[in-house]
């Protein structure tokens, strides 16, 4: 197959890294991808590097990137055209006005409404991918019909985690005489780093550390003052070795409000470090079936959370979790599951 995908991000993130992981594994499979991006992107540095044919367009310009990819189509011979992000999904459908050869897939990895419920009653899209049951059910609350929807889970490479030692990261950055609850992520109202304080705050416990890693965590450290945990809690910003910090954790952290299907509990899984999680949006899917501890979002019932990692043994959580991993959250299998519906539509 030929495929597109396009990918207007000017940063990157989860999703970003999912459109790369999709484009080296499809290629890897002997199809033809190309990707439009913007110039010196991350995006578009990495795929550079690994000699993938690009497409430039510019971000805030909707409809000069649309015209520069009907060129490209009409000179190139694509069978699916794959969109991500939320102005990507907008080029895709400017891009196929008119045109009926190639089919449209947009992927949609956010649970937050939509600012144009329109684009999603648009005929031109074949088909939606949801990372998660829960952003397919908020896309049905949309009035997107249930069969225009398929659910294929983010993956990640387990290889790129072979080379994480724990003892080492735990010596590397000083945990070893402590139990080490970590959170990664950067820091918003809804990803719960307020709340986790009020939950690490109440646990009566000597040797405990919370580590905090992620763009724009360092606002929280007039919180841990005002809490008096400040001497218990680690603050370390933005880190580029945010994965390999994990494998050093002895107990993971998603205190999110909203959340739709975090790519780094998939890590956390592979490096078999045990997770709690609130019960909101698609980390149920995740940490169901004894994978995980799953809590209320709420101070007092992650905090009792977090008390039950501390105190029991998880090793069949661990290991419950591991498989489930290695069942359906591989890139392969995911791939799998892509070429699938690609296959299907054309």
């Amino acid at each position: 197959m030929n495929i597109l995908q396009i990918e207007p991000a000017t940063n990157f993130s989860g999703g970003a890294n999912q459109m790369l992981l999709n484009s080296f594994e499809l290629k890897k499979r002997g199809h033809r991808v190309y990707a439009a991006c913007v110039k010196d992107s991350p995006v578009y540095k990495i795929l550079s590097d690994k000699s993938f044919d690009i497409v430039e367009i510019d971000e805030g310009k909707k409809y000069f990137s649309a015209q520069i990819i009907r060129n490209f189509l009409k000179n190139n011979s694509i069978d699916i055209v794959h969109t991500h992000h939320s102005k990507g999904h907008t080029i895709g459908i400017l891009s196929l006005i008119g045109r009926k050869k190639e089919r449209l897939v947009v992927q949609r990895g956010v649970i937050f409404p939509t600012a144009n419920i329109f684009k999603y009653w648009n005929p031109r899209v074949d088909k939606f991918i949801a990372n998660s049951k829960a952003v397919k059910n908020v896309m049905k609350r949309y009035f997107v019909r249930a069969n225009k929807i398929a659910v294929v889970y983010s993956a990640v490479d387990e290889k790129e985690f072979a080379n994480f030692h724990r003892d080492a990261v735990r010596s590397e950055f000083d945990f070893r005489d402590k139990f080490v609850f970590g959170i990664v992520g950067n820091y918003s109202d809804y990803k719960g780093h307020d709340m986790l304080l009020e939950a690490f705050s109440r646990i009566k416990n000597k040797n405990i550390l919370l580590v905090i890693i992620g763009k724009d965590t360092e606002k929280l450290a007039k919180k841990t003052q005002q809490l008096k945990i400040d001497d218990k809690v680690r603050i370390l910003g933005f880190r580029k070795d945010a994965r390999k910090i994990i494998k050093g954790f002895d107990c993971f952290v998603v205190p999110s409000l909203k959340e739709s299907f975090p790519n780094a509990v998939i890590e956390a899984f592979f490096m078999k470090v045990p997770v709690v999680g609130t019960n909101v949006g698609g980390i149920p899917e995740l940490l169901g079936s004894d994978r995980g501890i799953l809590c209320k979002p709420d101070a007092n019932a992650l905090k009792d959370a977090l008390v039950k990692a501390l105190n029991s043994d998880l090793k069949q959580l661990i290991n419950n979790a591991y498989k489930f991993a290695n069942d359906n959250l591989t890139i392969e299998k995911k791939i799998d599951r892509l070429e699938a519906i690609y296959k299907e539509l054309i």
